[in-house]
């Protein structure tokens, strides 16, 4: 997370992947599942957060607090 946008927006990985979100911004933000799959809660700046996938499928996902500015993104899971 920088500049206020997930990098990359899209990511696709194999089933069992454990994703990691580092904040590299001054503002706090989430990795928030559309569908409630999983959310990681505040990521401070400079701190992270992992989620692991184990069922294949594609989730988007955004930053609750800044979402409505495009803080989307997407992890395919294969």
């Amino acid at each position: 997370m920088s500049g206020m946008v997930f990098s990359p927006v899209t990511i696709t990985v194999a089933v069992g992947t454990t994703v990691t979100w580092k904040n590299n911004d001054a503002n706090a933000h989430t990795s928030t599942s559309d569908t409630g799959v999983w959310d990681t809660g505040n990521i401070a700046a400079g701190a992270s957060a992992s989620t692991t996938f184990n069922t294949a499928g594609t989730y988007p996902y955004n930053c609750k607090y800044h979402a409505s500015m495009g803080m989307k993104g997407t992890v395919i899971v294969q």
